[in-house]
Order: C-alpha cells, then sequence, then structure tokens
C-alpha cells in the first residue's frame, strides 16, 4: 500500500503525483512535502549523473523539473500562509548555498577539475576570457566527469538545506485563501 495527497495535502493511501508536481495551487504538509523533495532531488542527481557519464548536453534535462519544483514549494509556503513568490528566495539560497559548496568542495573531492579550473583561469589570464572559454567548452565533458563528485556532493548538502527550511515552516492551522488546514499541520513542524 503506498500514501497519497489528497488536494489539501493529507496523506491518504496513494501518492497523487500530479497534484504534488504539477499543481500550483493548493497547500501541502510538510511530510508530503519531504517525500516529493527527495524524489524530486532524486531525479535531479540521476540527471547529474548522466551528465558526467553521457554528456555535459543533458543536463538541460534539469529545466523540465523547475514547474515541479515551483508546486512543490509553492504548495509548502502556501500551507504556511505565504505567497509562492518566496520560491525565489530558497532557489537564491539553493543556487548561493551550491555555488559556496561546490567552490569549497572541488579542491577537496576533485582535485583534477580543480586543476583544469586553474589552468582556464591561467589561460584567461594570458590570453583573455574568450580563448578561456574556448579552452573550457573543449574540456567540457572531462570537467564534467571530473567534477561530479563535487557536484552531487554540493547539490545533496544544498538541496537538504533549503529542504529542511521549507519543511520546518509552520502550518497554518486555520483555512487560508490556499485552501483548509492539512492533517500534518502544526503537530508535525517540531513548533
Amino acid at each position: 500500500m503506498t500514501q497519497t495527497i489528497d488536494r489539501q495535502g493529507n496523506d491518504t493511501f496513494r501518492m497523487d503525483f500530479r497534484f504534488l508536481f504539477l499543481e500550483p495551487k493548493g497547500r501541502l504538509a510538510p511530510k508530503p512535502f519531504g517525500r516529493g523533495l527527495v524524489l524530486l532531488t532524486g531525479a535531479c542527481m540521476v540527471i547529474s549523473v548522466l551528465t558526467a557519464v553521457v554528456s555535459p548536453g543533458l543536463n538541460v534535462l534539469q529545466y523540465a523539473l523547475v514547474f515541479p519544483y515551483v508546486c512543490l514549494f509553492g504548495k509548502r509556503l502556501h500551507d504556511a500562509g505565504m505567497t509562492a513568490w518566496l520560491w525565489i528566495a530558497f532557489l537564491a539560497g539553493l543556487g548561493f548555498l551550491n555555488m559556496f559548496l561546490s567552490a569549497m568542495l572541488l579542491p577537496v573531492l576533485s582535485p583534477e577539475a580543480f586543476a583544469i579550473q586553474a589552468e582556464v583561469q591561467k589561460t584567461m589570464e594570458t590570453a583573455g576570457f574568450t580563448a578561456a572559454f574556448e579552452e573550457l567548452a573543449l574540456r567540457a565533458e572531462e570537467y564534467a566527469r571530473l567534477s561530479a563528485v563535487t557536484t552531487l556532493a554540493a547539490f545533496l548538502i544544498s538541496s537538504a538545506i533549503t529542504g529542511f527550511a521549507a519543511f520546518r515552516l509552520r502550518s497554518d492551522p486555520t483555512s487560508n485563501r490556499h485552501g483548509p488546514p492539512t492533517l500534518g499541520g502544526p503537530a508535525s513542524t517540531f513548533h
């Protein structure tokens, strides 16, 4: 038996993926939000691995996950009585954390990729931005493969942090303009 999330974000017996990932309206309690985030993070991880193993061009597949992320975070924000536009703050936080962690972890987890990055930077200093960009384009596949561990680690950590922040939002215990309260409301948000 599987659990479901109905249109109010309540647990029942099977998961409604359409509501979870394709409908931006409604409310979503913390537990179903967490399950949905785990699924989306898993999909991003698969795409990241494919990008590293097959081709860097496959990274464009991640754009297909933007709307499901908007729906998931938007409904969680709705459950807390907030506007879904605040998802932009979560996205900015995720991007900043990901860049920061990638920069910090690259020399430790992917020293070969860090060496390529240093070579490209040296090329930029000596031959200019265009030459550095051309060198990076030529070595993109190698760089993606060598930095895969760092990319995955940074994404997992930053996704966990931003997801935990959204998970911890207090559910509005009353009906709001986005719908009735979720069953997973105040008791499951660790006030």
